[in-house]
């Protein structure tokens, strides 16, 4: 026999009363069942999982052995406390709060068994602690980077893919600048997110961060924030100026050029019946006419200037032709409509002959048919109204009536 039969034999025998001086002759006369009782007992390596808020008291799960077990043996344990093995092989959670400490490791507990002879050998008890719960971090898509042209214009932008991590949850945003260039920063909860620059800022760049957070917190490790970034580039509107070579008062016949500045590329918008892009333009008006030009930056801004030609001999005032001045407060003074539109004007009345009856500078509507103060005889006198701010001469006749 080998050394460990010899051992079990022995340990057989001494269990069954019979002295070890005896023991050869009785190794012969052994019954089966008392040999196959003597197998050693034996534990294999085991696995378990529990959750970090399980409750003291709950069952962890059962450790299993072979043989006469008659003892648990621990022979580790490093779970500190937070879990006890019983006598049957049970696995029980001790201390709550301990086993929340060891979220995310695994407890190792050395264990052997015997059944009151024979001892097994050491089998290491794995007990992995997880969490019971994690929070998904929440969603939102990337941003895409932005370009204003200096002012205080009002930009919206619509964000998407916002979510909280799990259901059931809520969230908020929140949207802030790294540079104290913008006058206005918000964002509401469904993603309308509102920007304007500070008035002056013509140049430079900022970085945006917007923050999504919702209420699941970071327990276990979850992730309950999410940001996303874009910048926010400022380029200066163009200056443009439009000149005229003839200046704003021209003569009926004359052919001007319009000359825009300030931009990269241009688009004339009014005075003009066909599309051109270029800087200049020739015009022939034949009357009062604003013509319009954008000015375009290469990086998309722009500006409008625009330019008012007049042109001589084509200016016609509004005005009665017939004055009546019997004083029933009809046709009692010559009227010329919204008078109050031609400043630093002059007045001139003359007769047939070509005398000057009335003449006066900044007229007011307040000729009642006198000279010196007597009534001018029944007939028809001409006028020359001039306004001397832009040469412009409206030329006309009054015809004064008389006992009517």
């Amino acid at each position: 026999m080998n050394k460990l039969y010899r051992q079990i034999i022995a340990g057989v025998l001494l269990m069954a009363g019979i002295l070890p001086g005896q023991a050869v002759k009785a190794a012969t006369s052994i019954p089966t069942s008392i040999m196959m009782a003597a197998v050693p007992p034996s534990i294999n390596d085991q696995t378990f999982t529990v959750h970090d808020d399980t409750p003291a008291g709950s069952i962890i799960g059962q450790v299993v052995a072979t043989g006469n077990i008659t003892d648990w043996i621990i022979i580790d344990d490093n779970s500190n406390g937070a879990i006890t093995l019983s006598n049957n092989g049970t696995l029980t959670v001790k201390d709550a709060n301990m086993l929340k400490s060891k979220h995310g490791t695994t407890i190792r507990i050395s264990v052997s068994v015997s059944d009151g002879v024979f001892t097994s050998d050491v089998a290491d008890i794995k007990v992995t602690v997880v969490a019971s719960s994690i929070n998904h971090a929440p969603t939102l898509d990337p941003i895409a980077n932005q370009m204003a042209c200096s002012g205080t214009d009002l930009h919206t932008m619509q964000l998407t893919g916002m979510s909280a991590g799990d259901p059931d949850q809520t969230y908020t945003l929140v949207a802030v600048a790294d540079l104290p260039v913008l006058d206005l920063l918000q964002v509401t909860t469904d993603g309308i997110l509102t920007w304007r620059l500070k008035p002056g800022q013509t140049q430079g760049s900022c970085t945006v961060t917007v923050i999504i957070k919702d209420d699941g917190g970071t327990a276990n490790g979850g992730q309950d924030t999410k940001t996303e970034t874009f910048t926010i580039s400022i380029n200066k509107i163009p200056d443009v100026r439009l000149v005229s070579d003839k200046g704003n008062i021209i003569s009926k016949g004359d052919i001007i050029t319009l000359t825009a500045s300030g931009g990269d590329t241009y688009k004339w918008i009014d005075g003009v019946t066909e599309e051109v892009t270029t800087a200049s333009i020739t015009a022939k008006p034949t009357k009062l006419t604003t013509y319009q030009v954008v000015a375009i930056s290469n990086q998309g801004c722009t500006d409008t200037a625009s330019i008012e030609i007049r042109v001589l001999g084509n200016f016609v005032i509004n005005a009665n032709n017939v004055l009546t001045p019997n004083g029933d407060g009809h046709n009692d003074y010559w009227v010329i409509n919204g008078i109050e539109d031609y400043p630093e004007n002059e007045l001139t009345i003359v007769d047939r002959g070509g005398r000057i009856v009335y003449s006066q500078k900044n007229y007011h509507n307040t000729w009642d048919g006198k000279v010196n103060g007597q009534q001018l005889a029944e007939g028809t006198y001409y006028y020359v109204f001039r306004v001397n701010s832009t040469k412009d001469v409206a030329k006309g006749y009054i015809t004064i009536i008389r006992n009517y």
